[in-house]
């Protein structure tokens, strides 16, 4: 009887230990795949969460250049320059070729996607190569000031700025432009700001409605 006592209690015992390991396995595994979850949605200060490319979508001539620039964003919400340092891809290199420092280089009309990665990260932005210089955009585009108040305007070209630009007022009896793109109201109205540069032996312009109350 005794013997028989023995018996099943090693029986059950020994029933029990698989159990026992097999939960003990579990648990290990769910620690380990909590832990990879903390990593991913509770990032390090020091790792690299989001990449942002600029220029936002540029658009440019046939064999000309525009050079990009990657931004990184950390865990700690702190950026900085990676350019240098991330690995730059064009999607189509009979449209663009890019190089290791974000040089793009258009080679004939069309798009591609150019992508900027570093530590499983990536950005990304299309770059238009097109046989037409695109226009200039002023800003800012609508502007509402007083009689004697000022406002400074600027010229930008595929989100780059623009040197050497000739401004003008279609209107200057309500408001007067300097060189600089500083605008003065004058009187009551309504005014186009026109912004004319020569880029790559090509006249281009962009406007901007003033109106002084």
């Amino acid at each position: 009887m005794l013997k028989s006592l023995r018996y099943w209690k090693n029986l059950k015992r020994n029933a029990a230990r698989p159990f026992r390991v097999g939960a003990k396995l579990i648990l290990i595994i769910f620690l380990a795949l909590l832990a990879a979850a903390c990593g991913k949605f509770f990032p390090s200060a020091g790792s690299l969460v989001a990449i942002s490319i600029s220029p936002s979508n540029p658009t440019i001539q046939l064999n000309k250049t525009q050079q990009f620039t990657a931004t990184g964003t950390f865990g700690d919400n702190s950026s900085k320059d990676i350019s240098s340092t991330a690995s730059w891809k064009s999607s189509d290199t009979t449209v663009a070729t890019i190089n290791s420092t974000g040089l793009a280089t258009a080679i004939k009309t069309g798009t591609t996607t150019i992508t900027a990665s570093q530590s499983n990260v990536s950005g990304n932005t299309t770059l238009t190569v097109s046989t037409q210089a695109s226009g200039l955009t002023v800003s800012p585009a609508t502007q509402t000031i007083s009689r004697g108040q000022t406002v400074q305007f600027s010229a930008t070209q595929n989100g780059s700025s623009v040197t050497g630009v000739t401004w003008t007022s279609s209107s200057p009896l309500v408001a007067t432009i300097d060189q600089s793109g500083i605008a003065t109201g004058i009187s009551t109205g309504t005014t186009t700001i026109t912004a004319t540069a020569t880029i790559s032996g090509n006249q281009t312009q962009g406007t901007a409605a003033l109106t002084v109350q």
